[in-house]
């Protein structure tokens, strides 16, 4: 269980440093606020879109040749998507990475099986909250460091950013076990990679179609303050990154 927890504390560490600095890297290639909002709306719905599709088939995919591999594969893409930010030259090279890095992420989702695999039925609800606080503290870490470099360079905690995640690469290749035996494996089906009919599915299980609605209603909430916050404080304030 520490070898996921640490995992999970690193990427989210890393993801949460750009939170205060890409609108304003964003900024750098609009030329007013209303273009910068809807550039900043841009590179978010790509980021968004491409992970909405590509979710279901990294579990798929996780479920047939393992947790690792599908994490090592996250890993690998988040890295390479925080080192071409760092030296994007064009508003299309934001978006096209964010398209990008949201194909390539699932790391939290399949961390999720990862301690499903590992946990008996009586450890995992404590387990799952061990894992919302690894989150957590990420998420505090996250945006705290990346204020303070974006001060420096509002690009330097993009590099940051890709350094942690080769690092949470390494932990993952030279440490990180894998969780899901090959005789619990299954072999990959498209229906079950199509968020749509995945979607439909949960809808379908009694008590869950609740459950659902509630928990994407709390993270529309949750995000849209995330995304509107940093791009609220510059427009009224005047703010910085830190």
């Amino acid at each position: 269980m520490p070898f996921i927890l640490v995992t999970v504390l690193i990427d989210m560490i890393s993801i949460g440093l750009m939170v205060p600095v890409l609108p304003h890297l964003v900024g750098q290639f609009t030329h007013s606020n209303d273009q910068q909002t809807l550039a900043f709306l841009a590179v978010t719905l790509a980021f968004g879109s491409a992970n909405f599709v590509s979710s279901p088939i990294l579990g798929a995919l996780s479920d047939r040749f393992g947790r690792r591999p599908v994490l090592l594969l996250g890993f690998c893409g988040l890295a390479l998507s925080f080192f071409v930010t760092a030296v994007a030259t064009a508003l299309w090279m934001l978006v096209a990475v964010r398209l990008f890095s949201g194909s390539m992420q699932s790391n939290i989702s399949i961390a999720n099986a990862y301690v499903a695999d590992i946990s008996p039925p009586g450890e995992r609800a404590r387990r799952y909250g061990l894992m919302g606080a690894m989150f957590g503290i990420g998420f505090i870490l996250g945006p705290v460091i990346g204020g303070i470099l974006g001060d420096v360079d509002v690009r330097l905690p993009f590099v940051v950013a890709g350094c942690m995640a080769l690092v949470n690469w390494c932990y993952g290749f030279f440490v990180l076990p894998e969780s899901l035996p090959r005789e619990r494996r299954r072999a990959f089906d498209w229906r079950r990679a199509n968020p749509v009919a995945a979607l439909k599915g949960l809808a379908a299980l009694k008590g869950v179609g609740t459950l659902v609605w509630v928990i994407a209603m709390a993270s529309l909430a949750q995000f849209m303050l995330h995304m509107s916050w940093v791009l609220y404080t510059k427009f009224k304030f005047g703010w910085g990154p830190g």
